[in-house]
């Protein structure tokens, strides 16, 4: 159908991953404190005009001078994700050029992690040394590798002709599809990407409804009005 022609799923998302041997070690910060810090989101973007810096670069046409990033160390929270001692830093930057999604850009994507591990490392002196592996995944690998059409982690654009009942597109916005029995209950529904669990949890109360519906007509048709 023309509307899902239309639809548009682009990406300017670099996900870069991290090994450490070691925690990062926040400058200025006692270790208990760098500890507490290691467990919260790590964001490279002091401010807007960080952002939208981070923004200009990609839009016209070249990585992130000064990416934007939020990092995580789930290891922190969950030992079993890391051998002991050790720790998985992961990162999700921004931006790239959508175009990147065509071809691979190699080598711009691992000057451009570079760049992250450099702004992190302004606060984290020790964490370029604490790196025994890395993975960068721009978004040729994210539609290659995953199926993320133009390397999009949230199956489409988040804006505002793509949101609430317009998504994915207007008239089929209440997760079923035109094929029986088929509903929608990823990113590309309501209310888009994340971690929440609300898109499978309105697809599952849709698919109830249905049910209830057909099993409940039959018992129906012996009562008055409603046919032999």
């Amino acid at each position: 159908m023309k509307a899902i022609d239309r639809y548009k799923t682009r990406s300017g998302t670099v996900k870069v991953n991290l090994a450490l041997g070691e925690p990062p070690r926040f400058a200025g910060l006692a270790d208990e404190d760098s500890m507490t810090a290691a467990r919260s989101f790590i964001q490279l973007c002091d401010s807007m005009e960080y952002l939208e810096r981070a923004f200009d670069d990609a839009k016209y046409g070249r990585a992130s001078t000064a990416p934007y990033s939020d990092g995580v160390l789930p290891s922190m929270m969950d030992d079993s994700l890391a051998p002991a001692g050790k720790h998985l830093m992961s990162c999700f930057t921004q931006y790239v050029p959508a175009s990147w999604s065509a071809a691979p850009h190699r080598d711009e994507l691992e000057a451009y992690a570079d760049r992250v591990i450099d702004g992190y490392a302004r606060f984290a002196p020790n964490l370029k040394t604490a790196i025994e592996q890395r993975q960068v995944l721009g978004p040729y690998e994210m539609e290659q590798e995953y199926g993320l059409v133009g390397g999009n982690i949230m199956h489409g654009d988040l804006t505002l002709d793509q949101l609430f009942s317009w998504r994915p597109v207007a008239g089929y916005a209440d997760y079923r599809t035109p094929i029986k029995g088929l509903y929608l209950c990823g990113s590309g529904t309501h209310p888009g990407g994340g971690i929440s669990g609300i898109n499978g949890r309105n697809a599952a109360r849709e698919i109830l409804k249905d049910l209830k519906h057909r099993f409940s007509l039959p018992r129906l048709r012996g009562r008055a009005g409603w046919g032999p």
